[in-house]
């Protein structure tokens, strides 16, 4: 199957680019996954934004994408370079299965284009479209691995949830017994809606940073990223501690974060007439609360999680997260619990369940999403 689909990946190269290099390997891959949710929320009596809806409910039943995991299709490969050292490049290109539009606010390889170099010895240097540190390190210690609409840890800790950054620069050390760090930079964050100015000052930047410890068991993580928007907004921060311990028969994971001065890319809890969007687009700094900004504003964030295997084939996992803000708004909580179930090494079946109290930190403002579906990767 590999051999096929390198072969295939090397005749789509050979097309677009006239010519394939024997020296490089390279990979064609891909997952789908869509599924069906059913949506109830209320909008709170506080809720000035909604006047019209307040202290009603609106419910929603359709198709979702990528409930578990984002529709994508990408290549990845590899040169030998010689003395250890290769040339590596990933595209990949998210999509919606429901509908076959592209995602990530349309781009052709939205998820990631990169092209770099790596080594054994001295790490990994990227170049391009890619996530930040914190979203790389903390996927493996949220139960729902960022991911199962709003019951990914991001919905709590804004800078764990995918964000992905155009023009970063970003090196990682390679693991030195578990051991391992990371940091990147961004010199223009989102070349869609925000273009590129000539000058640095004038263009919004990120930088993101971390260090873990992943070996056996144990999984720690602490990541800190930060904004520079405009000069004359505030520039949200946030750093996340987390940690994950896999008891065999259970995996308990816990974590704190504190954000200041902003949200980095928040779960669309935009609750006109109770619905909250599902699709959240993942573009440069953010599709929902982009660029939301607020001087003094201070976040702590919880998370409690345990995921468990059940026989050979299932696992079922749960958490609890919340987040505490200041400046009198409302601390939200978020329960959720999920289940999966593998069909074969390729495919499965998964629902989820989440219900989120005083969302978008007003009072009143809830809501209960459940859904199924399924997944493939090829």
């Amino acid at each position: 199957m590999k051999l096929t689909k390198t072969l295939l990946a090397g005749a789509i190269l050979a097309g677009i680019g006239g010519t394939a290099v024997a020296e490089t390997s390279v990979t064609l891959y891909g997952l789908i996954d869509v599924g069906l949710t059913y949506q109830r929320g209320k909008v709170g009596t506080d809720d000035a934004n909604r006047p019209l809806y307040q202290g009603n409910y609106q419910s929603r039943i359709g198709m979702t994408n990528g409930i578990q995991s984002g529709s994508r299709w990408g290549l990845r490969g590899t040169e030998d370079l010689g003395d250890g050292l290769q040339a590596v490049f990933v595209l990949e290109s998210g999509f919606g299965a429901s509908n076959g539009n592209s995602s990530q606010g349309d781009r052709l390889f939205g998820r990631q284009a990169t092209i770099g170099l790596q080594s054994e010895s001295w790490g990994r240097l990227d170049l391009g479209r890619q996530t930040n540190i914190a979203s790389k390190y903390f996927s493996s210690i949220d139960p729902f691995s960022l991911s199962y609409l709003n019951s990914t840890m991001g919905s709590a800790f804004s800078a764990a949830n995918t964000v992905r950054y155009d023009n970063m620069v970003m090196y990682q050390t390679p693991s030195w017994g578990g051991f391992q760090a990371g940091i990147g930079y961004s010199f223009n964050v989102d070349d869609v809606d925000r273009p590129g100015e000539f000058e640095t000052g004038d263009n919004s930047r990120a930088v993101t940073a971390g260090v873990r410890y992943n070996n056996g068991p144990l999984n720690v993580a602490l990541t800190y990223d930060q904004q520079f928007l405009y000069p004359s907004q505030p520039q949200p921060k946030q750093f996340i501690l987390g940690a994950a311990y896999d008891f065999e028969v259970l995996k308990l994971s816990l974590a704190y974060g504190r954000t200041q001065d902003g949200v980095f890319l928040g779960q669309d809890f935009d609750l006109m007439g109770g619905l909250v969007n599902p699709n959240t687009p993942a573009k440069g700094q953010g599709g929902t609360n982009d660029a939301f900004t607020w001087d003094g504003l201070k976040i702590n964030s919880y998370l409690v999680g345990v995921s468990a295997p059940i026989g050979g084939a299932s696992n079922v996992f749960a958490s609890w997260q919340r987040a505490d803000p200041n400046k009198d708004l409302e601390a939200m909580d978020i329960y959720s619990v999920g289940y999966t179930y593998d069909l074969s090494k390729r495919t499965n079946l998964y629902s989820v369940a989440s219900y989120a109290d005083a969302a978008a930190f007003v009072d009143g403002n809830k809501m209960l999403t459940v859904g199924v579906g399924l997944r493939h990767r090829f």
